[in-house]
């Protein structure tokens, strides 16, 4: 772990200095390319590990599938009937897998303190990313909603989620790892979303420092360790799934979406709709 924070850590300070030399539209085509490729593809595996999870062969791939299409569907449903609530819901649910990805490693005898630290770490990390890009957050945010939220509001829904974290943090200090490189992290965190457009942002934290963990997570879960090989059967058992919803947004994009200030918005909104059955695959990988 210790080499992928410090390749997350070059990484994250070559993707801003790369940024400077960027012009808007090919720092955007970038910043899609890696969601798209990297961001989607850790969760491209979901039906397979489902399988594995459950090691039961009377589950049928096909109705393991099914379901998982309906989970999808279902959140693209919330956000075009109950967009407000939809939102609420997939920054809590987000905020959740992020911190469970990040601190799963952590052991301690009361669940509900560590599923509370997961929860307000995510969801700080996601309105501080908000916060100091408030204009574009709020444009998209009313692009979702149909309201309006203001800057206050993003800041204290980030002070809150901070105070959550830290009591949480405070409390469980000695079973964290590195506690001092985790507070490092969250000031890397602060300079690249203060530096950064928001989709750049976003792409470096959900990339790097999210999606990459997760990959190296599933091939050790599915194939026992990670080397070039694993990591290739990976990449090779993803890419049905993983191509099917590259098509499948760029469909709803080029065919459903006609007004071009609505791309952030839809674009969200499918990875909202993904997020959903993957943060259950992904709990059960770390139950297990």
């Amino acid at each position: 772990m210790r080499n992928i924070q410090n390749f997350n850590i070059v990484s994250t300070f070559l993707c801003l200095w790369l940024a400077v030399y960027l012009t808007t539209s090919l720092e955007q085509y970038l910043a899609c390319f890696f969601i798209l490729t990297v961001g989607l593809m850790h969760g491209s595996n979901d039906i397979k590990i489902i399988k594995r999870v459950y090691n039961n062969s009377s589950i049928s791939y096909y109705k393991t599938l099914i379901l998982y299409i309906m989970v999808v569907l279902f959140g693209a449903l919330m956000f075009f009937l109950i967009p407000k609530i939809a939102l609420i819901l997939f920054i809590l649910v987000s905020g959740f897998h992020f911190g469970e990805q990040h601190f799963h490693e952590v052991r301690f005898q009361y669940k509900w303190i560590k599923k509370s630290l997961y929860v307000s770490y995510g969801c700080a990390i996601i309105f501080l990313l908000l916060y100091t890009n408030a204009q574009e957050s709020i444009e998209i945010i009313s692009q979702i909603t149909g309201e309006s939220i203001t800057i206050n509001f993003l800041m204290v829904s980030l002070i809150s989620s901070l105070m959550v974290f830290v009591s949480c943090f405070v409390i469980l200090y000695k079973s964290i790892t590195n506690p001092i490189r985790e507070l490092f992290n969250i000031l890397v965190f602060f300079i690249v979303f203060k530096t950064a457009s928001l989709l750049w942002a976003f792409a470096i934290y959900f990339v790097l420092w999210h999606s990459l963990p997760s990959v190296l997570d599933q091939v050790k879960y599915l194939f026992k360790e990670v080397n070039k090989r694993s990591v290739l059967e990976y990449v090779k058992s993803s890419a049905i799934y993983w191509i099917v919803s590259v098509v499948g947004l760029f469909l709803l994009l080029n065919f459903l979406v006609k007004q071009e200030d609505l791309f952030y918005a839809v674009f969200f909104s499918f990875l909202a709709a993904i997020t959903f059955p993957h943060v259950i695959v992904m709990t059960k990988i770390f139950k297990h």
